[in-house]
């Protein structure tokens, strides 16, 4: 049978739009006996609560009868797409199998996924055990997503089936996409039938979905991969010899780079924006974001702005106008200095008395956020936020200052990636200056700061960090991973009572945390540090 494997790129909700990309597959996929779509594409994939209103599930049945009398133009073509099914007052994951208007079959997920971001379990029920479909002289076996294992594929092989179908929408994590290969080809091996993976490709909100889609034989053997974070598709016969192909290995930074330029993109134009506006400090962290959103989305919808204050130095201002004439962007300078000493001078009677401290220093922080959003008020365009996910997991940022804006770029990013990911943008030529990776970390708030002031080193943070919000692991697993007792507890405790401000992050694009459980719901108001000294 020859199946060609669409890996697209659904917007969620958008019924029309999707379908209008299930008509283009069609009509442009000559020579194919059977299309397959990804889990949950006629909705995009996760369509989160719309899944609970009775008029978008009605929606998504006319679309779902639109499709039906659209294949009725193609009576040789089958199709697989990945939709909400109800039936008999439950809901369910399913993939439908249509062929000349008539629905040949309907699969429903049986093992549903705590996706972080998307709980399944929450929308829909398990489906039950499936039996294989015929179609044309094949007998396939459907699953959808990650429940495909040894036992699943065995027990459709007992049923008939000699061809596995696996339509997936699976949230990036770095890493991760070589180990489905690995596992997906075991399963094929132990139980001698060929599987194909059709991946989605794309982002929504803050999930990137790689692609990557795949096809292994009987034996195990790669046959066929699709590249990651590219919408794009192929007919795969696994009838028919063909070479073995090798698993390239991945390149994790790499893999990082083209997931947060996918996500940017994604989230900017699915939300009808075209344009970024980021501030420019002189510092790693902004470079990165600015390269990422260079790339993503033309330099021409990329605004930089340098806001120096009483205590940048000019080394800062320099670098921050480097980097955008490197890349290309629009670039204007908004000291706040003034503005900074007009707020002293207001709060001068308040202040009396008191030593100069933190609330000084994030008064500089709010300025510069309010400039932006100024910005983006008047000319339209997302504020783009700086943060990585070591300084946002310990606080090391500013509430309605720095933190201001409407995506996180770099916040699922440890520092340490972000040194990397910099190497990588100036991997060809320099594009971020060097001076601006090799010179101290500093917010720049009062006068000679450096973050090794405060933090820990951040190769030691980040891996503290890692531990325990990735990881789980209490502070005796941690120290016994060869870290400083104190060390672990300050980072632990910093951490704890920083939850108040992660809640209040802008929408972060995931790419190292884990993609299944739930997402970290410490209470704010409580004794939270009694377990950091086990």
């Amino acid at each position: 049978m020859r199946v060609y494997v669409a890996q697209v790129n659904p917007r969620v909700g958008d019924l029309e739009g999707n379908r209008e990309i299930i008509r283009q597959i069609v009509q442009g996929s000559s020579g194919a006996e059977l299309i397959v779509f990804p889990e949950l594409f006629l909705t995009g994939f996760p369509p989160q609560d719309l899944l609970l209103k009775l008029e978008f599930l009605q929606s998504v049945e006319q679309s779902l009868l639109e499709v039906q009398e659209f294949t009725r133009g193609f009576p040789e073509l089958t199709l697989i797409l990945g939709a909400p099914w109800r039936e008999d007052n439950r809901l369910y994951n399913a993939a439908i199998v249509i062929k000349d208007g008539t629905i040949l079959g309907v699969y429903r997920k049986q093992k549903l996924s705590k996706f972080r971001g998307f709980d399944e379990t929450f929308y829909f029920s398990p489906g039950p055990r499936s039996t294989p479909i015929r179609v044309g002289q094949e007998v396939l076996g459907l699953s959808l997503g990650l429940e495909l294992d040894h036992r699943m594929a065995g027990e459709l092989k007992k049923g008939g089936a000699d061809l596995m179908i696996n339509p997936a929408a699976l949230p990036f994590r770095v890493g991760e996409s070589a180990k489905d290969v690995e596992h997906l080809s075991k399963v094929a091996r132990e139980n001698r039938v060929p599987i194909i993976r059709v991946a989605q490709v794309g982002a929504n909100d803050g999930l990137i979905f790689a692609g990557g889609s795949f096809a292994v034989d009987k034996a195990g053997y790669l046959k066929t991969t699709l590249p990651e974070f590219q919408t794009t598709g192929t007919l795969v016969e696994l009838s028919i010899p063909t070479e073995t192909m090798d698993q390239k290995p991945q390149d994790e930074t790499e893999q990082i780079f083209h997931a947060l330029v996918l996500g940017l993109r994604d989230y900017v134009r699915k939300s009808g924006m075209s344009r970024v506006i980021i501030g420019l400090s002189g510092g790693l962290d902004s470079a990165v974001s600015a390269a990422i959103a260079a790339e993503a989305l033309g330099p021409e919808n990329v605004w930089g702005i340098s806001q120096p204050g009483p205590f940048s130095s000019p080394g800062s201002v320099e670098d921050a106008q480097a980097l955008a004439e490197n890349l290309k962007i629009r670039f204007d300078i908004l000291p706040i200095t003034e503005l900074y000493e007009a707020t002293l001078t207001s709060l001068q009677e308040l202040f009396s008395g008191t030593e100069a401290n933190v609330a000084e220093e994030n008064i500089q922080a709010r300025l510069r956020g309010n400039q932006l959003m100024a910005l983006s008020n008047k000319f339209g365009g997302l504020v783009l936020t700086n943060s990585n996910k070591s300084e946002l997991a310990v606080g090391y940022c500013t509430l309605y200052g720095d933190m201001s804006g409407g995506l996180a770029v770099l916040a699922d990013c440890y520092k340490t990636q972000v040194y990397q990911l910099a190497y990588y943008v100036n991997r060809e030529r320099e594009i971020i200056p060097w001076n601006t990776i090799e010179k101290p970390p500093s917010a720049e708030l009062r006068p000679d700061q450096r973050d090794d002031q405060t933090l820990p080193p951040y190769d030691i943070l980040d891996g503290i960090i890692k531990l325990y919000l990735d990881e789980g692991l209490s502070a005796s697993e941690i120290v016994a991973q060869g870290f400083e007792l104190e060390t672990v507890r300050w980072v632990m405790r910093t951490i704890d009572n920083n939850d108040y401000k992660r809640r209040q992050a802008a929408l972060i694009l995931r790419v190292t945390t884990p993609i299944l459980g739930e997402d970290r719901k410490m209470p704010l108001a409580a004794q939270k540090n009694c377990f950091t000294r086990r």
